[in-house]
């Protein structure tokens, strides 16, 4: 159940990782902004996969192979976040405090 949970709050976090990253791009800031939007890309991507094929909805069964396809998607997800965090790291050297 919280795997379920987790795939559709995750789609809901990827696309606001998406339009932040859009949002940077605008601004000016092509280093952090493409970062984001890459890493939101890899993330969101992730997540819709998880939904879209693995249907965890369905009460299909829980199988090792269900289990390791989830892994491969929480992996994946997981560096599309590093992205994101290293696109915001980067925004945030790159306009220092005034």
């Amino acid at each position: 159940m919280i795997t379920n949970a987790g795939l559709v709050a995750g789609s809901i976090v990827g696309v606001v990782f998406l339009i932040a990253g859009i949002l940077l791009l605008k601004r000016k800031d092509r280093p952090g902004g493409a970062m984001v939007t890459v890493g939101a890309v890899f993330y969101l991507g992730a997540q819709l996969y998880g939904i879209a094929v693995l249907r965890p909805f369905v009460g299909r069964a829980f199988d090792e192979r269900w289990h390791q396809q989830i892994a491969t998607v929480e992996a994946t997800a997981t560096i599309g976040l590093l992205a994101c965090a290293a696109g915001f790291v980067a925004h945030v050297m790159r306009h220092p405090k005034r």
